[in-house]
């Protein structure tokens, strides 16, 4: 892992091992970027700070490779995986996501934007392991109950996915009173990893 990714919690990183070796680096970038504008949304104490933030990572991310800013390391890990456009465009749908996030304080806006977000995450994924179409009904099942953890989980998530779903069980884990997110759930999560149940 590269210096951009020292900020991922254990679970993200759980989740990279067991990526297939040919998406590793771009999945393990995103989460990265994902780590990184969350970090803007709960450090940033005025939503316009946040906005001006989320705003230049936007437009870092729309300029040209050799237009970006020097010394932000996402931003150069950015330029080692290019040309990937679908990465670039998880990428701004990530901005996009937490921009609403953080000005908007209407309920139905905050959960479509959680939504929008896992959705990025779970369809660049979904790509770069050349999702078919007879994948599309796990996609849908699995970001639902990512979104919504009151929902049960899909009976029939591929090893494949097994990243996707070692996320969504830490950040339902993540929801719990403190009491609750125990040793066991850190145990449980890792059965997951290793058995898919």
């Amino acid at each position: 892992m590269y210096e951009a990714s020292s900020g991922l919690s254990p679970p993200q990183k759980l989740a990279i091992t067991y990526a297939p070796v040919s998406v590793r680096a771009q999945f393990e970038w995103l989460l990265a970027l994902d780590q990184r504008l969350l970090s803007v949304l709960h450090r940033a104490s005025e939503p316009m700070i946040v906005q001006l933030r989320l705003s230049w990572w936007r437009d870092a991310l729309k300029a040209p490779c050799d237009k970006r800013p020097k010394g932000e390391p996402l931003l150069a890990g950015l330029g080692a995986l290019e040309p990937d456009a679908h990465i670039l465009g998880a990428a701004l749908a990530l901005v996009d996501a937490y921009e609403v996030l953080a000005t908007d304080d209407d309920t139905h806006q905050q959960n479509t934007a959680r939504a929008a977000r896992i959705s990025a995450l779970v369809s660049a994924y979904a790509h770069w392991f050349d999702a078919s179409p007879s994948d599309q009904g796990w996609i849908d099942a699995l970001q639902k109950w990512w979104a919504n953890p009151a929902l049960p989980r899909p009976k029939r998530i591929p090893a494949k996915a097994r990243p996707l779903s070692i996320l969504a069980m830490a950040e339902h884990a993540a929801q719990l009173p403190a009491h609750a997110q125990s040793f066991r759930q850190g145990l449980r999560l890792n059965w997951h990893a290793l058995t898919g149940r």
